[in-house]
């Protein structure tokens, strides 16, 4: 075994609900960081090996503590400055589901902190998560944070950059079904490049707990018991933990050379105890001084995330490699079981640029209050716990259902808040009609245009049949039903650059022409586009863009153009056989007693609804529609709504779905099978286009995701001259290749015509709901971008335009 200096860090994982319920967690962070300060302050004296450091894993964890706390301020912003303890960019653990500007948001107030007390933040830092908006490495850039530390949690994910098959060290010691020749995570540095150029250092480091698990700090587990006590209940010693470091140590940093880790450094996390959100723990101190009289070959000493960085840097430099490449998360599951909040926090984020404009022209403080209210809310909403750790294993015990409704409260809240900003920042223009009530709408943000503007009726009552809306031009804008249930309204407007618009209501003649069923032919037919629909599957058995005549839709495929597809697991055993024991079964590190458990029968069911119904035509001002409706027991009921529009060449599909309650695993996809076999497919990830397959530059990092992906708006299809953007506006998670999400090969893919939206996604065994139910809306919009002066400009178009509102 060669040499190692091993650099042990310290930290908590933030996990806002997974081990105790939202409000205990920031009280615990109240209490761990007293810890904190006493052990800084008892070991400030101490040599630099054993002076106890510790690395703020979120700046989340800074704000709630100096938010209780404000009289340690100065005691706190001391250590700091002496090295003992290191502020980080990172807000929160977020899924890959956060766009750009929220990212950019997100970290400003740790930069707004540093900057105001002269304070170093050099790294952000992501656990538990395996992937982020690719923008990031742009936003570190600007942000002038060289660095970036990922401690990925590989449970049911891929490994990136990883050997086929490999798994968390810690794994082999405590997952009897793996193997223990199969191959381990090996950690390592490269420069991150982003879409636009920017550049940043990151270490890809072994999970945030492996120092727990080698006895450097403790091993005890805590399993249901996750009281925020841990001290009262873990009674090893610092002897005890000795002798386990003794025994695992060596036997790990002797396989780590063994698969070919290239450092005479590492970087070895730990938390205060073996378990999420930990208090900080002085344990480790006693076992490090221990250790360095006894050895001479290995060698440990505390240090903060920063000062790894430097010995990575005097060790290595520039001699690393750089990867620009997007980086898709795995760990995306909670969008797949939470849909209409999902959606909800799509349209919040649709709504935040132009919601935070017109807050800035009011110059009003107490809207400018609001937004800062939402915007809070929404990165909670996003943070990547959905739920308590309990809710497949103790499926009936009341926290599951309190951290469930807490965590759905922050998506209401967001846009509760935004539109309290909304409505106190009109209030305060000085420009807005207080004689009639008049509906709002943002200004164009790069693009002006027409769009689809969606709006409540609020206090009136609007009848599209007689009611049309009025620009201060006198030109009027024909109104239609976007969605009766919820009284939710549309019309189709331009929008100009840098001008809030508005409308006043006037009555006219009801146009029998239009909003009347016609039960005749199953097409539409716009100057873009020509449809004819399925009425047996409810999907199109063809979409034609009329420029050129291009055929969209595949014929011959398993499932229907827009077909709802159901899915259970019927397989004995359960989640496992979509989890991590079928993944180390294909990937072939299982032990013979593992693969002979696995039973070899079938894993899914799926389940489709064939539609009897007679389908009804609707020929509005706005859109023309072809509805049909139909039922399932497994699913429950659905309407299936094609729309094709009149004045954008925008073709729309509308799954309104009253979703059965499921004690099975599910999962449920919307099946897109594209005439385009030999097409180059990329999708929108924060920041930009990627091409998802390839490892190449503007690809995806190798050893990611090939499943399912999140896109942030839209995906690109392009066929030689012929391109379509596809957008799923409510459902991000997509797949590729067919409908199945048991898939962990990881190697480089040539797309095969097919997509999946995944709206729904109950296979993660453990923090989401085990089911939904109840009514979801699902929609899919199709627009041809050579129409447009660029890709973004077509994005927008077909992007719906929430209305401010009335005042």
């Amino acid at each position: 075994m060669a040499p190692m200096k091993v650099y042990v860090m310290q930290s908590a994982h933030t996990d806002i609900g997974y081990t105790h319920p939202q409000e205990q967690i920031a009280r615990m962070y109240v209490e761990h960081y007293d810890r904190v300060l006493e052990l800084c302050s008892k070991t400030a004296n101490n040599p630099p090996e054993t002076r106890f450091k510790w690395t703020c894993e979120t700046f989340w964890q800074v704000k709630v503590y100096l938010g209780q706390r404000p009289e340690r301020l100065e005691e706190f912003l001391s250590f700091v400055r002496a090295g003992q303890i290191e502020l980080t960019a990172t807000y929160l653990h977020f899924t890959d589901m956060i766009d750009t500007d929220a990212y950019r948001r997100s970290i400003q107030a740790a930069v707004d902190f540093c900057r105001q007390h002269a304070l170093p933040l050099r790294v952000a830092m992501h656990c538990d998560i395996n992937g982020w908006p690719w923008s990031v490495a742009d936003i570190l850039a600007e942000a002038d944070i060289p660095y970036f530390c990922s401690q990925i949690h590989i449970d049911n994910g891929t490994d990136p950059l990883g050997a086929r098959g490999s798994v968390h060290y810690h794994w082999l010691l405590e997952n009897p079904q793996i193997r223990s020749d199969a191959p381990i995570r090996v950690p390592q540095g490269f420069y991150w490049g982003g879409p636009q150029g920017g550049k940043v250092l990151h270490w890809l480091n072994e999970h945030y707990l492996l120092g727990n698990v080698l006895g450097v700090s403790s091993p005890q587990p805590f399993g249901a018991d996750k009281t925020r006590y841990f001290y009262e209940t873990d009674h090893l010693s610092a002897a005890a933990l000795y002798d386990i470091a003794q025994r695992e140590l060596p036997k790990y940093v002797e396989r780590l050379q063994a698969a070919g880790y290239g450092y005479e450094v590492m970087l070895l996390s730990t938390g205060g105890y073996y378990v999420d959100n930990s208090r900080p723990d002085d344990r480790y101190l006693q076992v490090i001084e221990r250790w360095n009289a006894e050895h001479d070959e290995i060698q440990l000493q505390t240090a903060t995330i920063g000062e790894w960085f430097d010995v990575l840097e005097a060790h290595k430099g520039q001699s690393l490699p750089e990867r620009r490449v997007a980086w898709p998360d795995h760990w995306a599951h909670g969008i797949g079981t939470s849909t209409t909040h999902i959606a909800q926090a799509r349209r919040t984020q649709r709504r935040r640029d132009d919601v935070a404009k017109l807050v800035t022209e009011s110059g009003s403080a107490e809207a400018a209050g609001y937004l800062d209210l939402a915007l809070e809310q929404e990165r909670l909403s996003l943070e990547h716990t959905f739920g308590a750790w309990s809710t497949s294993h103790r499926p009936e015990a009341a926290s599951n259902h309190f951290q469930q409704i807490a965590k759905e409260l922050t998506f209401h809240r967001a846009e509760l808040y935004l539109d309290e900003a909304v409505g106190t920042a009109l209030r305060q223009m000085p420009n807005v009609d207080e004689t009639e009530s008049r509906l709002y709408i943002p200004a164009g943000a790069e693009t002006s245009g027409l769009r689809t503007i969606h709006f409540n009726a609020g206090d009136h009552n609007i009848d599209p049949d007689t009611t049309v809306l009025v620009d201060a031009d006198n030109q009027t804008y024909p109104i239609q039903h976007d969605n009766e249930r919820t009284l939710q309204l549309m019309t189709v407007a331009p929008i100009r650059d840098q001008t809030r618009t508005s409308f006043a209501l006037r009555r006219i003649q009801p146009d029998s022409a239009h909003a009347r069923p016609r039960p005749d032919t199953l097409e539409l037919s716009s100057d873009a586009w020509r449809l004819r629909v399925d009425p047996r599957t409810g999907g199109l058995a063809s979409l034609v863009e009329q420029g050129g005549q291009r055929e969209w839709a595949a014929g011959q495929h398993q499932f229907g153009f827009g077909q709802l597809v159901h899915e259970t697991i019927v397989h004995p055993l359960g989640r496992d056989a979509v989890g991590n024991l079928a993944r180390v079964i294909q990937l072939g590190i299982a032990t013979a007693e593992t693969r002979r458990r696995f039973p070899p029968t079938s894993v899914q069911e799926q389940t489709t609804i064939t539609f009897q119904s007679v389908p009804q035509r609707l020929q509005g001002a706005v859109y023309d529609a072809i509805l049909l409706s139909g039922h399932a027991n497994s699913i429950g009921h659905v309407t299936v709504t094609w729309r094709c529009y009149h004045q954008l060449p925008v073709v729309e599909l509308l799954l309104d779905w009253h979703k059965s309650w499921c004690d099975r695993p599910e999962a449920a996809y919307v099946s897109f099978p594209f005439n385009a076999s030999n097409a180059r497919l990329e999708f929108e990830t924060g920041g930009g286009f990627f091409q998802p397959g390839s490892h190449e530059d503007n690809g995806q990092l190798a050893g990611t995701v090939s499943s399912y992906y999140t896109i942030q708006r839209a995906a690109h299809i392009a066929d030689g001259n012929d391109r379509l953007l596809w957008l799923p506006l409510d459902a991000p998670l997509v797949m590729p290749q067919e409908a199945k999400y048991d898939r962990w090969e990881t190697d480089e893919w040539q797309w095969n015509g097919f997509l999946a939206s995944m709206p729904v996604n109950h296979y993660w065994h453990t923090n989401f709901p085990t089911s939904q139910r109840g009514y979801l809306r699902l929609r899919y919009r199709f627009i041809n971008p050579t129409l447009f002066a660029s890709d973004k400009a077509a994005i927008q178009t077909a992007l719906p335009l929430d209305a401010f509102g009335w005042r």
